[in-house]
């Protein structure tokens, strides 16, 4: 039945209008869900409440319901949609191959051209997504303040304040200014087998731009040339997941713009999980717009994961043992968005005198979800609690993990429950192992 039909029959006799418009295409792609319940063990939301209306069906259900215009867009619908992680858990569940990600993230941009997207609740939040954390030099300007407290020793003073609190213990001790300098071209060591583009990322060029340096390192290591071109704008990537696509638009035509001027390149390496899922969707993103459709196709073929174009390669460079118990935290938009598991844990392999001990539910969300942590602060907590339990449980030495995001969140649970584990992104991880 098409989006038409299903409203005419199950809105007639009334003057109700659907509260969530789809076209006909995107209303049979909910009908993908055939209510098998396969999602429910895999979502961390239902895991915590035990209510249908927090799983990824019952959301769907909600989904189909709203746009038949059987039910309002109300605040207790609202909510259990924007519990949602969006960490596609499901997706790897699902046997019907429903596409729960892009259906959520739509329904989402219709939502908020209402005023009921997920950003509704706080003007502060909406302000920051919009409009400080796609800009570097923003960011950077907001945590100068905490960049002092870090310094003075006053991190836990400012994390007991109004509206500042938990995120100002979120974010590990920043870099300084000149840190975030990075080459524009970083040579290949030995012989040269790839020309790749790097990507430095919004929140990630101010909080782990050493990170960056040690990703381009361990690539010039592989063989690799990398590109850094300066001053890139962001993905789009947080403005896509919170309903403002047409924003996210914008910046992925300037993102692509950006490496265009660099080309030709053989890859563009993402170091982050959430923009990666993001760039790697631009061809869907940008379909609607003639005049890029094409070249956002061939560059969206052309992103890699870090993990991803590194497994296929040779270090150049002898890797030293590192006698470590190391454990691997899945991020959701790498293992659920991309399908990428075992490159990382491969990676991880081939440093001598590693232990890798394997992490229970490594691939279950850590809580941090884009920016879920800012707008679910109590269920990002609680499901990060799950997430710290079950690294107190390997004995590793080592945590490692693959997204900015996930290393801000894993980073304030660790310092809670008082772990003494060092947390390195799989970058760093590799370039302590390397012998340069």
């Amino acid at each position: 039945m098409t989006n038409e039909r299903a409203t005419t029959e199950a809105t007639k006799g009334t003057n109700k209008k659907p509260a969530l418009l789809l076209d006909d295409a995107t209303f049979e792609l909910l009908m993908d869900c055939v209510h098998c319940g396969f999602c429910l063990p895999t979502c961390p939301t239902f895991a915590l409440t035990g209510d249908e209306a927090d799983s990824p069906r019952g959301r769907l259900y909600y989904l189909r319901l709203l746009a038949e215009g059987r039910i309002d867009a109300d605040e207790t619908v609202l909510t259990h949609l924007d519990r949602c992680l969006d960490c596609r858990a499901c997706e790897t569940a699902c046997p019907s191959g429903v596409q729960y990600g892009l259906l959520i993230e739509l329904a989402r941009a219709k939502l908020t051209q209402q005023g009921k997207g997920p950003l509704r609740r706080s003007k502060l939040n909406e302000w920051l997504i919009r409009h400080v954390f796609p800009f570097p030099n923003r960011i950077e300007a907001l945590f100068a303040p905490l960049r002092l407290a870090q310094r003075l020793g006053l991190t836990e003073a400012i994390g007991k304040m109004p509206f500042v609190g938990k995120q100002a213990l979120m974010v590990p001790p920043l870099p300084s200014p000149r840190e975030k300098r990075l080459p524009e071209i970083v040579p290949a060591k030995g012989k040269q087998v790839m020309r790749v583009g790097l990507l430095t990322g919004c929140i990630a060029s101010v909080v782990f731009s050493p990170t960056n340096r040690a990703a381009a390192e361990v690539l010039s290591a592989a063989g690799c040339e990398v590109v850094i071109p300066p001053d890139q704008p962001c993905c789009g990537s947080l403005l896509a997941h919170t309903g403002h696509p047409d924003k996210a638009r914008q910046f992925a035509y300037q993102l692509i713009q950006t490496f265009a001027r660099y080309e030709p390149l053989d890859a563009i390496v993402v170091t982050a999980a959430g923009c990666g899922t993001t760039m790697k969707g631009y061809g869907h993103l940008l379909a609607d717009d003639p005049t890029i459709a094409q070249q956002a196709e061939t560059f969206a073929a052309k992103v890699k994961d870090f993990s991803e174009l590194l497994d296929g390669l040779e270090f150049q460079v002898p890797l030293k043992a590192l006698r470590w118990r190391v454990t691997y935290h899945d991020p959701c938009h790498m293992v659920h968005g991309q399908k990428i598991r075992e490159q990382p844990r491969r990676l991880i392999r081939r440093v001598p005198g590693i232990e890798l001990v394997e992490l229970p539910e490594a691939d279950w969300c850590c809580g941090s979800a884009g920016v879920y942590n800012l707008l679910q602060p109590e269920f990002a907590e609680a499901i990060l609690e799950r997430k710290i339990t079950n690294i107190r449980a390997t004995g590793a030495e080592v945590v490692v993990t693959a997204n900015p995001g996930c290393l801000m969140q894993l980073w304030y649970g660790i310092r809670k429950q008082g772990l003494s584990v060092r947390l390195m992104h799989l970058a760093d991880f590799l370039r302590a192992a390397l012998a340069m």
